[in-house]
């Protein structure tokens, strides 16, 4: 018994903590454009990306806020609700993705430098992962199912 609790705990940190090194990857990789991607960061006022620690912030306040609803979700919504929100969520993440991929593949932002465009490309990812993990994790784990629950060990209701 105590050795799940550990597993458990172990896994959550491991979890916590790649989320910790993407979100500080994905704002190094923002607040570090080339000349150009500079440049068009001061012309289009995108402060919140203008060095590494706001860059930092906005990507931890997206990443946090992000768990926090996932989180939430995974624990006060019902099975049937949860799914159809995870899959909006991830919906969302998806299009986010797919627009970034469009926008950053025009002539205009290839001259930013790879470093800002990989960067561009990381949030979305991160939370693709993450709503994709909570969709996962609910649609096949051991959750409530509208009041009966999976029992451990014999995995039956």
């Amino acid at each position: 018994m105590k050795l799940t609790i550990l597993a458990q705990m172990n896994k959550k940190i491991s979890s916590l903590l790649l989320l910790l090194v993407l979100s500080v990857t994905d704002a190094y990789l923002l607040a570090h454009p080339n000349l150009v991607g500079r440049l068009g960061i001061l012309l289009y006022k995108h402060s919140y990306i203008k060095n590494f620690p706001t860059a930092l912030c906005t990507v931890l306040l997206v990443v946090i806020a992000s768990l926090i609803i996932s989180e939430s979700v995974y624990r006060f919504v019902t099975y049937r609700k949860a799914l159809v929100v995870y899959m909006l969520l991830l919906a969302i993440s998806i299009g986010w993705f797919v627009y970034v991929f469009l926008t950053f593949s025009s002539f205009t932002y290839k001259i930013t430098g790879k470093a800002f465009i990989y960067g561009a490309h990381l949030l979305p990812i991160i939370l693709i992962g993450l709503f994709g993990r909570y969709l996962v994790k609910t649609a096949f784990g051991e959750r409530n199912h509208g009041g009966d629950t999976l029992n451990a060990e014999s995995g039956q209701k």
